[in-house]
């Protein structure tokens, strides 16, 4: 009963923790922007998380789609006669699919949303520039990110890969403030 309870506050308050600290790193601290994060983690990121590590956890593949892309056996680990599910390697790269780039530019888009008047944003650029930060931040993040997608996807069970998930990202949203405000 506690992880539920731990699962329905703990995104409202980690993520924007995460970046709080990094916004005391760089000195410009804003209280519209951690309500934002706070909006976001406990409404978005609290229900899609889990729903692709269930996915991840359930997914399986069978032996045709084996034969035709003959790289899914790192991948799986046999399930019964016809179907694998995936494997932890497969798990943790499911992980990084969704920690991508492109939820990365979505993070920022959300920093950039709660701290520039939407009126001045030029969406062009700030989505070029954006994409540019986020594609750095991954690059640079990659070595912890597999570590510790690693650890959830392979060492905790299902029920506590969302918690896991939301550590992991409150200390990555530090990092992905970091970029967004020197990339």
């Amino acid at each position: 009963m506690s992880l539920k309870i731990n699962n329905a506050w703990i995104p409202w308050v980690l993520y924007p923790a995460g970046d709080l600290v990094a916004q005391l790193i760089v000195g410009e601290l804003n209280g519209y922007r951690l309500l934002i994060l706070s909006l976001v983690g406990g409404t978005i990121y609290q229900f899609e998380v889990p729903i692709w590590f269930r996915w991840l956890d359930q997914r399986t593949v069978s032996d045709r789609q084996i034969a035709q892309v003959p790289v899914l056996t790192w991948l799986t680990q046999s399930d019964s006669e016809r179907h694998h599910r995936l494997n932890w390697f497969g798990r943790t790269l499911g992980a990084m699919l969704y920690f991508s780039p492109v939820w990365i530019v979505r993070h920022m888009l959300f920093l950039e949303l709660a701290t520039v008047p939407w009126n001045d944003i030029i969406w062009v650029a700030t989505i070029q520039t954006l994409w540019k930060a986020s594609c750095m931040s991954f690059i640079v993040n990659m070595p912890f990110s597999l570590l510790g997608n690693y650890i959830i996807q392979a060492r905790l069970p299902l029920k506590y890969r969302f918690l896991g998930s939301i550590i992991m990202t409150g200390l990555f949203s530090i990092a992905y403030a970091l970029a967004y405000k020197f990339f």
